[in-house]
């Protein structure tokens, strides 16, 4: 049976170890774990020491300098270049010769100092020569032959004209050329119209000009060609009376 031991009273105890230090933060003085080298309140470093790294500037100036010395190099270059295109003399282009190298160009004679004219063949009219006219000519138009009424294309109207004297009649077409007349004339024939004949309306005062006009009877007084008007329009139905003078 083992007996335990009490320590005597008013015994001396042994004396507790000292704990360690406290740590600070050497620049916002915060408290520092034992095991914390960095400050979490300002970022600083505890015991740790940064230490700069050396050298580093002297490479970062040697790029800076190489970097210069690169862009110094190009501008010197394109003023080079263009300094030389400015100096550049365009070669002037060689003309182009009709004479063959090596060819003797040939001579051009000389103008004549004096030219003689020749001769005239033109035949001189005899002064004395007279003209014997043809005695079966006459000068005096044919009375029997009837009025021109050709309107440049060489065809003459088939139809009769107006006789001349001022009076009225019945205006069934007019046309701009003689061809036309003549086909709206041999229409109205054709419709049982008596009367038919074509005039030039520039032969007229009373009328407007440039017109072959195709009409249908004369007669002396408006009245008169009034009558006749209604059968006339059974066959041509814008048929209408006008005068036909010069007055």
């Amino acid at each position: 049976m083992s007996t335990m031991e009490t320590p005597p009273p008013n015994a001396p105890t042994a004396p507790t170890p000292p704990g360690p230090p406290e740590r600070y933060c050497p620049r916002c003085g915060s408290a520092l774990a034992q095991e914390q080298e960095w400050c979490l309140a300002c970022g600083a470093a505890a015991d740790t020491e940064v230490v700069e790294a050396r050298g580093w500037r002297v490479p970062l100036y040697l790029g800076g300098g190489l970097a210069a010395l690169a862009v110094i190099g190009v501008v010197l270059a394109i003023l080079a270049v263009a300094s030389s295109n400015e100096e550049v003399t365009p070669t002037p282009t060689p003309t182009a010769s009709a004479v063959p190298p090596g060819a003797t160009p040939a001579t051009t004679p000389p103008p004549l100092a004096t030219q003689t004219p020749l001769p005239s063949t033109t035949a001189t009219p005899d002064p004395l020569e007279s003209v014997t006219p043809d005695p079966t000519e006459s000068a005096t138009p044919d009375a029997t032959e009837p009025p021109n009424t050709e309107d440049g294309t060489g065809t003459t109207s088939t139809f009769p004209g107006w006789s001349g004297t001022d009076g009225w009649t019945i205006i069934v077409d007019s046309s701009t050329t003689q061809a036309g007349a003549e086909e709206s004339a041999t229409n109205a024939e054709s419709d049982g119209l008596t009367g038919i004949g074509i005039l030039n309306s520039d032969d007229y005062s009373s009328l407007n000009g440039g017109y072959y006009v195709v009409f249908s009877n004369e007669y002396t007084s408006q009245a008169d060609a009034e009558a006749a008007l209604p059968e006339v329009r059974e066959k041509v139905s814008d048929a209408y009376v006008r005068e036909v003078s010069n007055g």
